[in-house]
């Protein structure tokens, strides 16, 4: 890593509803754009470091953030500890938008999301489209069941069917949706998986607590995409990450696709973070484009 980016832990940014987000900070030149980097369901930050690294040796600014529930979070799911999107989107992430221009007053400032986080940063693109100069989405697929019909993967329209049914009677049980005893993401809240169930029922989006249209907010956005798909991505096939796109209606959209052959691996839903340098790759020249 250069030495003008090197990585800082311990961030924790303070919230209106008095929850302190865990971020690490990766410190680069002071000309350069701020990226926030939002993290898929169930995963810890950490899994990002070789991305991050490999991102800020560019020179780049930027802040990973730990998702409620996950890594270095305070808080675990349960009975006593429940959040849904709304919490993210109206507590967490206006926060961090906060914290990170404050780092570097007046740069550009891009949103990367994988996976969940990809449908966080969509929607604050969307709500805050004045302080977002672009935003990127890697294996950003809606979990809409049907995304997957006739999908030959792990997942298909009947798995995520049967995954909408389970997720209310698991909620119940356990008080959260156990997520690793099921094989399905992590221990999560029950309002989270609530919340992305409606997503799988109807592909819209839903915060219990935010009265906005949010796939309105999306729709409005107008500045650049990218969405970054993965040819052997069991859990976002091309169905399912245009089911994504296609909420973008005033937004110039750029698609890439990333293949095995790129990656040196399997291209699907994870393995992508180990060969970060082929994602990296595209990220680069995308936040250093026209604005």
């Amino acid at each position: 890593m250069s030495q003008a980016a090197t990585a800082s832990a311990g961030h924790h940014v303070d919230t209106a509803g008095g929850y302190r987000v865990p971020v690490t900070w990766y410190a680069g030149a002071e000309d350069k754009p701020v990226l926030i980097l939002l993290p898929a369901l169930g995963v810890a930050a950490r899994f990002y470091d070789k991305l991050a690294a490999t991102l800020a040796e560019s020179g780049l600014n930027l802040a990973v953030m730990e998702q409620r529930g996950q890594g270095e979070s305070a808080l675990r799911p349960g009975r006593r500890h429940n959040w849904g999107f709304a919490e993210v989107l109206d507590n967490d992430l206006p926060a961090l938008l906060d914290w990170a221009e404050a780092q570097r007053p007046g740069a550009p400032l891009y949103l990367m999301g994988h996976s969940l986080g990809g449908h966080f940063a969509a929607i604050t693109a969307g709500r805050f489209a004045d302080r977002i100069s672009g935003l990127l989405l890697v294996a950003t697929g809606s979990p809409w069941w049907q995304a997957f019909v006739g999908a030959a993967g792990a997942l298909n329209d009947k798995s995520v069917r049967r995954l909408i049914r389970l997720i209310p009677p698991a909620n119940l049980l356990f008080g959260y949706f156990p997520g690793e005893r099921i094989g399905f993401g992590g221990d999560e809240a029950r309002g989270i998986m609530n919340d992305w169930r409606t997503l799988a029922q109807h592909n819209r989006y839903q915060a219990r607590g935010l009265a906005e249209d949010l796939d309105a907010a999306v729709a409005g956005y107008t500045g650049p995409v990218l969405a970054v798909r993965l040819a052997d991505d069991a859990l976002a096939p091309e169905a399912s990450v245009k089911a994504v796109t296609d909420k973008f209606r005033k937004a110039p959209l750029t698609q890439r696709v990333i293949t095995a052959e790129q990656l040196g691996d399997r291209a699907d839903h994870f393995r992508w973070a180990r060969q970060a340098r082929v994602v990296a790759d595209l990220v680069t020249p995308f936040v250093a484009g026209p604005r």
